[in-house]
């Protein structure tokens, strides 16, 4: 019954403050919604200005403008990321193409999957190490990544317009210093 009662809510597991170690609250009376407003002031957390928040906004105005400049094509921007890497780095594992694009396992083998079915890449075993799957652009998939890298470019144009040059520069050098952190340390920032 205890545990029926965890598992939909009923009863709530905190920590002792002295010793750390469980302590149940039953019957408490529920916060006001000033004292919740009190507590969620206290946190400091401000979604406007989350940088997460902000990311993922930013996120989906460079995914809206890559579809109004390849409005019409099947195509997203992971799919043009990896078409576009090929395009660059030649023949590659589909593993490393994953690491180059920054897509973890799942995501490039639904990627590739698409792109094999639009007659773009091919997909075949590797001739040293038949474990691993070589990606490689067909000539239709060459010619249609080289007819769309300028309007590619175009999307980095139109995302980054608000911003001045030296702006630009500053929030790419910026993010790629993010992104270059070491994800294993999460205060490797401070």
């Amino acid at each position: 019954m205890q545990d029926r009662q965890q598992e939909s809510g009923l009863t709530t597991e905190k920590k002792s403050e002295k010793d750390g170690t469980p302590t149940r609250s039953r019957g408490k009376a529920p916060l006001s919604r000033e004292q919740v407003l009190q507590q969620y002031a206290d946190t400091g957390y401000a979604l406007d200005v989350h940088p997460a928040h902000v990311i993922r906004k930013a996120h989906q105005r460079a995914t809206l403008r890559f579809q109004q400049v390849m409005a019409g094509e099947d195509l997203s921007p992971t799919q043009f990321a990896a078409l576009a890497t090929i395009l660059k780095h030649g023949e590659v594992s589909q593993n490393h193409l994953g690491r180059l694009t920054a897509m973890d396992p799942s995501t490039i083998s639904i990627v590739m999957r698409k792109l094999l079915k639009h007659g773009l890449i091919t997909r075949s075993a590797s001739e040293t190490d038949q474990r691993l799957s070589m990606i490689a652009l067909t000539e239709k998939g060459t010619e249609y990544t080289l007819e769309r890298l300028e309007r590619s470019v175009e999307v980095g144009r139109r995302f980054l317009s608000p911003l001045s040059p030296a702006e630009q520069a500053t929030l790419l050098r910026l993010l790629k210093r993010i992104n270059d952190d070491d994800p294993s340390n999460g205060d490797s920032g401070k």
